[in-house]
């Protein structure tokens, strides 16, 4: 929406944005010519986030406990999903659940022992 104030006294004025300087009509309440225009304008944010977390023993490199959780896009369907992932190297397991936000529908579900877990994301077989 645009409208038209006067720079004086702020009075909003019923005059087209596009009215030469030279061919203003004074302010009514003040006689001033300058003008004072604004455009309204409105938009949208959506933000999205994600935690992940790894535990780690003193000395140790790889962690013994790993989790994400959040928002992450899945490139297959081409939108955003929830996904919590959870890897246990202590008790061998590899836990994943990947849920449609809209909906709650369980989009991927694989709970399974983590010496199992091949073929999957770092763990493809490379094209070359």
């Amino acid at each position: 929406m645009d409208i038209v104030r006067c720079d004086q006294c702020k009075t909003p004025l019923d005059e087209p944005l596009q009215t030469p300087a030279g061919s203003r009509i004074p302010c009514p309440r003040c006689g001033s010519s300058s003008r004072l225009f604004e455009k309204a304008l409105a938009g949208a944010i959506t933000l999205r986030a994600s935690l992940s977390s790894k535990a780690r023993e003193p000395g140790r490199r790889k962690p013994f406990l790993e989790q994400v959780s959040g928002a992450s896009y899945f490139s297959k369907a081409q939108r955003w999903v929830e996904r919590l992932m959870r890897i246990d190297r202590r008790d061998n397991q590899y836990q994943e659940v990947v849920t449609d936000p809209e909906t709650g529908t369980i989009i991927h579900k694989c709970g399974e022992p983590l010496s199992e877990h091949r073929g999957h994301g770092d763990a493809r077989k490379k094209d070359v």
